[in-house]
């Protein structure tokens, strides 16, 4: 009987691992699934659980690297063996074996124990491959194509070399770059899928290079591989007028296919002065003007082996060219779907306007069948003449032109490579015969950081708002956050990014994304401290302005706290203290301010009713100090943070100083945007702040439930009215179809958000973008305020998960559902009659904080999973994985356990 008493008990614990502890997924190194071209001789791993029943968590881990698969089926791991490690971290897990060697694929599982003590199945096996980790393992050249005379911008050109690989391959590795965009070739096939590579950086400091798996393309004997070259950034001329380049040519390509021969034996095939080069068939091609393609100077088979046709040149080594060359960091930009027309009209003869339905951003591919000789012009545009042709005016200098010049056999297709355009229309002319559907299709292309979230509800006019928000996200990123992707601009403009930062986590995983582009920042950091408006900095001198140069503070936190991903605070530390610096000597008696005489700075951009730029670099100056503050506290600076923490009621109390009124209770101005910041940063004495939001509310009411607030104020002010008590005039607001709003755009028209809000009757050729992601910032309270989902500072990475649903005016149901990695989380909430529908999906090995909202004095009654756990004010039964935290006036707070839960509030 007392054996029984052991065994069963036993097989009970054995028959609940086997059923519940499940094995690892959603497993990443670095930042991808099975990377090719890791840089960090330390990686992280990162997993997810996969269980799913009730307060499911993590109690330790296992992970072993090795390299080969069969070692670590064999459990011989021959790299790393962390053995048991007790901790529930399960993201950014850093590599402590052996040193990893370059260019080297290694295979990796892991394995965890559940809270109970089960340990989960081994997870299938993955696998990371490292780049060069060493300098010198670069054994290229750089080589240019010299032309005497070149154009300007330079003339694109193909480069070319053949090889023999005359014995059994195992494996195939190409590790290139160029400068200024390229595209390489094997044997006649394109390698890989990625476009605009190597993307941008400041060239000056850093080029990134590309990994691609070519095994397959490689035959053996006779061989060729090659590429073609275009500008792009490099050497088009950015800027307003394009006077702004990196350089003027020539165009450089750097490269090394390594081959690993069965029989163990390598070889290196390197550009070097072996090479060739000519002219290609684009024989124009620039970022903003677009790019143009003589089908008839095509060389067949150029990049097969044989002698190709054509006046082939041999390329010049450049000796005296060095530059730091990384690893790919951001996410690749690739084509992310392709978009048929709507429609098709002819407003003048042999005129045809294109329209897509959708502005996007990338290019249209043209399909046509037309005798040698033909000129086929495509103009692209955001916006229509009354006429029906496309207007252009809003891109101001960039033509947005390509042509396309038939070779006449049979049906063409085509499509650029070194050139985007921001558009919905596309005008055609040249064309022989009346076009189809077929004759056009939208090319859309972005970084392609992963869409991870999604936001839902029963308006109708959100829908397509939050729509028209991931529209311009996606848009604006091309290697780094762009202001617009359309006109002779397209620049990386730090306040647009930093306010839209938020926004831009909860749509898509850009973790990647931002990391590549801070190291943009800190790498053009000058040396006394400053930052640039617009990274990488070019066309804008700095030092930055308030609002725009605090994104290198702000951006590093923000990514912090949607991912838990230290690494971005440690790796960034000392450009944002240096940014901090930097302000702390230029600030007068402890207030910082930009620029001589009234001007400081662009303040709250391109607001209805403007407010005075100045008081913008005192209340930056606040934010930044706090946010590092609590940032050095974080990475364990606590001498930094207790000193920054301290200087703060200095800054304040300069800043009130000047620029509160306190006879009339509000700051400098009075504008909605004035009011609201110091609240939003902590700035304002508390005592003050319900009164400031009070006279938000009433400028609101005043001007009819309209906002009048720009770039910096308009992400504050519905969260700010939501949380103190004005919820319901936030969502007048957020529903608004009149001038200014979001709406008024989606009611003229708009499928994305624009950079005016009143873009419609501004005067076209000025600074009028139609795909502007700043405004987007309202999408973050869509996510954390009406469906009702937000991260928590103290367990970042939705580590711990804060669900508080806020049901508002005539909307009956909200949901949002956010991939993170820890796996997808999930709340949906739906009002019939008087009962209130909560579903909420807390992923394993996390928590929530769950704030269930009722109407005070009101008996409401809580069940969860049928179960009546709330009753008169007071706790009733109490169901797993809840804990009852607090009562508020307006809600009930629980924490929460991994799980699904149903709520019924009534």
């Amino acid at each position: 009987m007392k054996k029984l008493t052991y065994v069963i008990p036993f097989l009970l614990l054995v028959i609940s691992c086997t059923r519940y502890s499940g094995q690892p997924v959603m497993l990443k190194c670095e930042y991808d699934e099975n990377p090719l071209g890791v840089d960090n001789p330390k990686p992280r791993f990162s997993w997810a659980m996969n269980d799913t029943i009730r307060l499911a968590r993590q109690k330790a881990w296992q992970i072993m690297v090795a390299t080969t698969s069969e070692k670590l089926t064999s459990g011989k791991p021959d790299m790393w063996d962390s053995h048991m490690v007790r901790s529930d971290v399960s993201q950014f897990v850093p590599y402590d074996g052996k040193s990893l060697q370059s260019a080297t694929r290694y295979y990796w599982k892991v394995r965890y124990w559940d809270r109970r003590g089960c340990v989960s199945a081994w997870s299938d096996i993955q696998w990371f491959e490292t780049a060069f980790l060493k300098a010198d393992d670069w054994k290229a050249d750089w080589i240019a194509a010299i032309k005497p005379n070149d154009s300007r911008p330079p003339r694109s050109v193909l480069m070319r070399k053949e090889f023999l690989a005359n014995k059994e391959l195992a494996s195939a590795r190409l590790y290139i770059t160029g400068l200024g965009n390229y595209v390489a070739y094997i044997n006649g096939q394109r390698v890989g899928n990625d476009l605009l590579t190597p993307g941008w950086t400041d060239y000056h400091t850093k080029v990134q290079y590309q990994v691609y798996d070519v095994t397959a393309m490689i035959q053996r004997g006779q061989n060729a591989w090659g590429a073609v070259l275009g500008n792009m950034w490099w050497s088009s001329g950015l800027g307003w007028q394009g006077g702004s380049t990196y350089s003027n040519g020539p165009l450089k390509l750097m490269g090394q296919l390594c081959l690993t021969y069965s029989d163990g034996t390598s070889e290196i095939i390197p550009t070097d002065t072996s090479w060739q080069f000519t002219d290609s068939p684009i024989v124009y091609n620039h970022i903003y003007h677009g790019e143009t393609y003589d089908a008839r100077m095509e060389i067949p088979d150029w990049s097969k082996a044989g002698t190709p046709a054509g006046l082939w040149k041999k390329v010049a080594v450049l000796d005296t060219f060095h530059v730091r060359l990384v690893a790919q960091q951001d996410p690749p930009i690739r084509v992310s779907e392709q978009i048929t027309p709507v429609s098709i009209v002819e407003p003048k003869k042999g005129i045809y306007v294109f329209d897509f339905g959708q502005n996007m951003v990338g290019w249209a591919r043209l399909s046509v069948q037309a005798p040698a000789g033909t000129v086929i012009e495509m103009r692209f545009a955001e916006l229509l003449h009354d006429d029906g042709t496309v207007a252009q005016e809003n891109l101001r200098q960039a033509k947005a032109t390509d042509r396309y010049i038939c070779k006449g056999q049979a049906t063409e297709t085509w499509e650029p490579m070194f050139t985007y355009h921001g558009f919905r229309y596309v005008q055609v002319t040249g064309l022989k015969e009346k076009p189809t559907k077929e004759t056009l299709t939208g090319i859309v292309i972005h970084s392609s950081a992963p869409f991870r979230g999604k936001f839902e509800c029963s308006d109708t006019l959100l829908n397509q708002i939050w729509k028209n928000i991931t529209w311009g996200q996606r848009g604006n990123m091309m290697s780094v956050p762009t202001d617009c992707p359309q006109r002779d601009e397209r620049l990386g403009w730090m306040g647009d990014a930093q306010i839209f930062a938020p926004t831009a986590f909860y749509n898509m995983n850009m973790n990647r994304f931002f990391v590549k582009w801070l190291r943009d920042i800190a790498d053009c950091q000058d040396t006394s401290g400053y930052v640039y408006d617009v990274n990488p900095a070019i066309v804008v001198g700095g030092p930055a302005k308030p609002g725009w140069g605090d994104a290198v503070v702000v951006v590093p936190y923000v990514t912090y706290l949607f991912t838990g991903d230290r690494s971005i605070l440690e790796e960034n530390y000392d450009a944002m203290k240096k940014w901090i610096h930097y302000m702390d000597t230029k600030a007068k008696n402890h207030l910082y301010e930009f620029g001589d005489g009234d001007w400081g700075g662009y303040g709250d951009w391109v607001a209805v009713v403007p407010s005075p730029t100045k008081p913008t670099g005192g209340l930056y100056y606040y934010y930044s100090t706090k946010l590092l503050s609590e940032i050095a506290g974080i990475i364990g600076k606590k001498e930094d943070s207790v000193a920054l923490a301290g200087h703060l009621p200095l800054i304040a109390q300069a800043y009130n100083a000047k620029y509160f009124y306190p006879d009339s209770g509000h700051y400098v101005a009075n504008t909605q945007s004035m009011n609201l910041l110091p609240v939003a940063f902590g700035l304002a004495p508390e005592n003050l702040r319900a009164e400031l939001i009070k006279k938000v509310a009433e400028n609101v009411v005043q001007r009819d439930t309209h906002l009048t607030t720009g770039f910096m104020g308009t992400a504050y002010l519905l969260p700010l009215l939501s949380d103190y008590g004005y919820h319901d005039l936030a969502w007048k607001v957020a529903t608004q179809t009149t001038y200014p709003s979001w709406g008024y755009m989606v009611k003229k028209g708009a499928t994305t958000i624009w950079e005016l809000w009143n873009s419609d009757t501004e005067r076209p050729e000025g600074m009028n973008s139609r795909n502007h992601f700043a405004y987007g910032s309202v999408g973050e309270w869509y996510y954390s305020y009406l469906a009702g989902i937000q991260p928590d500072i103290t367990q970042p990475g939705f580590k711990r998960i804060i669900f508080y649903p806020r049901p508002v005016g005539n909307l009956t149901y909200a949901s949002a559902d956010l991939m993170t990695g820890y796996g997808q989380v999930t709340i949906a909430w739906k009002k019939i009659g008087n009962q209130l529908q909560i579903e909420i999906q807390i992923p394993a090995n996390t928590s929530g904080i769950v704030r269930i909202p009722f109407e005070k004095g009101k008996n409401t009654e809580i069940a969860e999973s049928g179960k009546l756990i709330w009753k008169d004010g007071k706790r009733v039964k109490s169901s797993k994985g809840l804990t009852f935290v607090k009562q508020e006036n307006n809600y009930i707070e629980f924490e929460a356990g991994a799980g699904k839960y149903h709520f019924l509030v009534q």
